[in-house]
């Protein structure tokens, strides 16, 4: 928004300026071209969820990891600490119960995978689900979900994003399943992780962790690596916290910048699932 001074009008002999204010399209604010207001980080703000904020837009990442111990591991569904590219690489999708989870079964057929190419720049792909590799070139992969899927409706068995067939190499994400017994497909990566695309810096608002047991305790950090600082990660919080659900909001954000890895880890009582989940407000580089 600027404003514009123009003629002079009076009122009561006294001269006064008029001043218009216009909006970035150019036009006049009126009640049909509202004064644009970036009203970024309130709980209420449905424009940044809807995308309708230039230059700014948000992620919500969540994982889960359904037994973690007394050593650290990444809060994700594979479990173990994560193991990031230094080398892009395509990818391959498979699954454990290839008989259902098939491009033609009534499980999981196709794929999508979102992450980062060599430059961290966004890309996409969706594979089907047979160990057919891609084509596209992933140094990061922050979410993948089932695209189509048989009458299920979902996976049935742990579908594998990895950098070689049969779940080989590098597993990069992990679609698991829940219950016991009789499993259900979860249809999407549980990845407490994430990477600041090259062209955004990101601010982090709040998080939340749940430890699956109230008679367990547990510790859970949030890890960052800079661009550029080889493996070494960072801790920017550390909770210990009892068993249930715990929430951490920030009145000022932590600042992320491009290319930063953002990870949450845990360590707690034996076959402890644990969950967590935080957002992250973008904001373009170029504005």
């Amino acid at each position: 928004m600027v404003s514009k001074t123009g003629k002079q009008y009076w009122i009561n002999r006294t001269p006064y300026d008029q001043t218009v204010n216009i909006n970035p399209n150019g036009l006049p604010c009126t009640i049909n071209n509202p004064l644009a207001v970036t009203n970024v980080g309130s709980s209420n703000n449905i424009d940044l969820a809807a995308g309708l904020l230039t230059g700014y837009s948000v992620i919500h990442k969540f994982g889960r990891n359904p037994a973690i111990g007394n050593s650290p591991e990444t809060i994700w569904q594979h479990g173990g600490v994560y193991s990031y590219l230094s080398a892009p690489s395509t990818v391959y999708v498979s699954s454990n119960a290839p008989l259902v989870d098939n491009p033609t079964g009534t499980g999981a057929q196709t794929v999508t995978i979102l992450g980062l190419d060599v430059n961290y720049q966004e890309v996409t792909e969706t594979l089907p689900v047979n160990d057919t590799q891609g084509s596209v070139q992933f140094l990061r992969i922050y979410r993948a979900f089932v695209a189509t899927a048989g009458s299920i409706g979902t996976n049935d068995g742990n579908v594998i994003i990895a950098t070689a067939p049969n779940g080989g190499g590098t597993v990069l994400a992990d679609i698991g399943t829940i219950g016991g017994g009789t499993t259900y497909g979860l249809g999407q990566t549980q990845l407490a992780l994430y990477t600041i695309p090259a062209h955004s810096t990101g601010y982090l608002t709040h998080l939340t962790m749940g430890l699956g047991a109230y008679n367990n305790s547990g510790t859970v950090l949030l890890l960052t690596r800079e661009f550029g600082t080889d493996t070494a990660f960072r801790t920017r919080d550390i909770m210990d916290v009892p068993g249930g659900s715990h929430h951490r909001q920030y009145s000022v954000p932590i600042k992320m910048p491009a290319k930063t890895d953002i990870e949450m880890r845990a360590l707690c009582s034996t076959g402890t699932a644990v969950s967590a989940s935080f957002e992250i407000i973008l904001k373009e580089n170029s504005i």
